[in-house]
């Protein structure tokens, strides 16, 4: 197998870790299984364990857009069975996130589609990106989390952002400019909720007397959460307290997630903690047995980036709940095909594992949130490109290891260019 620059060496394949770890946890179980032997077994089964938490990961990520204004049944239909497909084929995470009152996203509140999604999946890990947390009463949200830490029986994340959308807030009634001071309020609230009882608070937006909420999550102190953001001193402050950080939304540019990677390993220097750290990133992903047909697709890529530039500037018209993306100005790059499929995971197999390749060369990623769900793709389409990225895009990276420490910082980086060197007929890494 081709190790990738970063990467740690793979010894051993998934059957002899699965052993491994059988054997490890025999060891636990049988006292009498003790000396040198007992000793290299826990130590293996202590490595391999550790090894697999580090390895990359990856999810798929519902919006559950509709431009067409398809019915919202159909919508959620199709969510619940791509969310379904993501356990069978082996993925991570499913993550969803929270957006109101237009197309771009059919999905107010994603902790709601949890509930779901664990009774018919076995495996997978579920997150949001985001919980807009502004908008969300933390006292109820620390009762709810703890719900579906139960019901989950532990495989629930929670990602929570500030928010960006000036119409969303508006019909609300909540003032965007406070959304960070909100925020924060809102999250250290949450938190001393779910990991001790008796809290009585007293804040500039929330007041509680003496109380314990009920449930109590069984993951202690309560379960991982994640925060969007791309700022240094925001990275920084999630690091200290654990906090996993999401980091460029689907529309951004490789360009921009790069320069996002050089603020992570300033975050990371700045908090004080060490190497490595989840980083997680989202990626228009569109498989397919030929490039014509991913070509075909980028229509939706396109729908995808004006919409969301046009809310984040509070400028998109909103009609009877339809984004109005038509009316959007356009940008030449961002808008433009050619450039989107260079840029985004669009192509064959082969392709797309190029570009994951080439994107390993100059940001330590550790966790890929594919969002295949883009625009209106039709659902047959996203069903077929999650399972040509599963069984042919992903195993070339399962037992790939970014070594982040090793990744140069800026100023010695390697011009970000090059992920956009190869050219068509140019031989690829995996083909």
């Amino acid at each position: 197998m081709l190790l990738l620059p970063g990467a740690g060496k793979v010894g051993m394949g998934g059957e002899c870790r699965r052993y491994a770890t059988r054997l490890f946890t025999l060891t636990l179980t049988l006292p009498r299984l003790r000396g040198r032997v007992a000793d290299v077994l826990i130590l293996y089964g202590i490595f391999w364990i550790n090894r697999r938490r580090l390895t990359m990961k990856f999810g798929i990520f519902l919006l559950l857009q509709s431009p067409d204004m398809r019915p919202s049944q159909e919508t959620y239909d199709h969510a619940l069975e791509q969310g379904v497909l993501a356990d069978q084929l082996g993925f991570d995470y499913i993550v969803a996130a929270e957006h109101h009152f237009s197309s771009y996203g059919f999905l107010p509140c994603p902790l709601l589609l949890v509930p779901t999604l664990a009774e018919r999946t076995k495996q997978i890990r579920f997150s949001t990106a985001v919980v807009v947390l502004p908008l969300r009463n933390p006292i109820q949200l620390a009762e709810e989390i703890a719900m579906l830490d139960i019901i989950t029986r532990g495989r629930v994340e929670v990602g929570f952002g500030t928010g960006y959308q000036q119409y969303e807030f508006q019909r609300f009634g909540v003032n965007l400019a406070e959304n960070r001071a909100m925020f924060e309020e809102a999250l250290e609230l949450l938190t001393k909720l779910l990991s001790t009882e008796n809290v009585s608070y007293q804040g500039r937006y929330w007041t509680l007397p003496e109380s314990t909420t009920l449930p109590r999550p069984i993951t202690k102190p309560h379960p991982q959460f994640w925060r969007a953001t791309s700022t240094v001193p925001t990275m920084a402050w999630s690091l200290e307290r654990g906090i996993k950080v999401i980091t460029g939304g689907t529309a951004s540019s490789m360009e921009r997630i790069i320069n996002n990677w050089y603020l992570f390993q300033d975050a990371v220097e700045a908090a004080r903690v060490s190497w490595p750290q989840e980083f997680i990133i989202n990626r228009g992903v569109y498989v397919s047995d030929s490039e014509a047909d991913a070509k075909s697709m980028l229509p939706h890529a396109i729908w995808h980036t004006r919409t969301a530039r046009g809310l984040s500037s509070n400028s998109l018209p909103v009609n009877a709940g339809r984004a109005m993306t038509e009316l959007t100005a356009q940008v030449a790059q961002e808008d433009d095909p050619d450039f989107l499929y260079r840029d985004w995971f669009f192509g064959t197999p082969e392709i797309v594992a190029e570009k994951i390749y080439r994107m390993t060369q100059y940001a330590g990623v550790s966790y890929l949130n594919c969002t295949f769900n883009l625009g209106q793709i039709p659902h047959e389409k996203i069903m077929r490109s999650m399972e040509l990225f599963a069984t042919k895009v992903m195993p070339h990276f399962r037992a790939y290891m970014p070594d982040q420490a090793k990744y140069p910082r800026q100023e010695n980086a390697p011009d970000p260019k090059g992920y956009f060197a190869w050219e068509e007929g140019m031989p690829m890494t995996f083909a």
